[in-house]
């Protein structure tokens, strides 16, 4: 995991606590503060991603067990906003299968009055045309919550690869820009995704 020590989110970062795992609507975290959600199918990469941006080393857990999390985490970064760690999509249950809909919690979180303010969106880079993927990141595009999509282990791409897939996903999913590639391995991509982070906790003066 590659951290810049030197990045303003840094420092947030490091403050970042776990407060949370919600398991029905009476304890999401309502205090007015912003909420970035961190979603994608299971495996993906969303706690190792998480734990790049904030410089911490473990701070987001995942199971061992792919589908096994059925609870929302909440991580504070005091006095700033939050980090939303969302149940990995497309594991049920009673075995490994693509699902047709959101986890009713999840559902429930999405749909709140102005919150989350961004979710950001994984797709493993190296399988840009996942079925889960187009299910549930459709179903939260067509819902309107406002989304960044990702493209993770960009590390494992060629360079062929590199200039296709951004372009597939684009066109797939009716997106007005290329989607980044990342690597919470390499930290690729990381500072820019701070900086837009930050923009949100931090927004600059009118």
């Amino acid at each position: 995991m590659k951290s810049n020590d030197n990045h303003p989110f840094y420092k947030l970062g490091q403050k970042a606590v776990f407060r949370i795992g919600a398991v029905g609507t009476n304890q999401f975290v309502t205090d007015g503060l912003p909420q970035i959600a961190f979603a994608g199918r299971s495996n993906v990469g969303k706690s190792s991603l998480q734990n790049a941006l904030l410089g911490r080393s473990g701070l987001v857990r995942t199971s061992s067990t792919p589908g096994r999390t059925r609870e929302i985490n909440f991580f504070e970064i005091p006095e700033k906003g939050w980090f939303v760690d969302l149940p990995g999509f497309g594991y049920a249950r009673g075995g490994h299968q693509a699902s047709g809909s959101f986890a009713k919690l999840v559902g429930d979180y999405l749909s709140q009055e102005g919150q989350p303010v961004l979710v950001i969106y994984i797709l493993d880079a190296d399988v840009p045309e996942s079925e889960v993927d187009s299910i549930c990141l459709g179903r939260i595009l067509d819902a309107g919550v406002p989304t960044l999509i990702l493209l993770n282990k960009a590390d494992r791409l060629d360079q062929s690869k590199r200039t296709r897939y951004p372009t597939m996903v684009k066109e797939r999913f009716g997106l007005e820009t290329l989607p980044p590639l990342i690597s919470a391995r390499t930290g690729k991509g990381l500072d820019a995704l701070r900086d837009r982070i930050l923009s949100i906790l931090e927004p600059p003066s009118p």
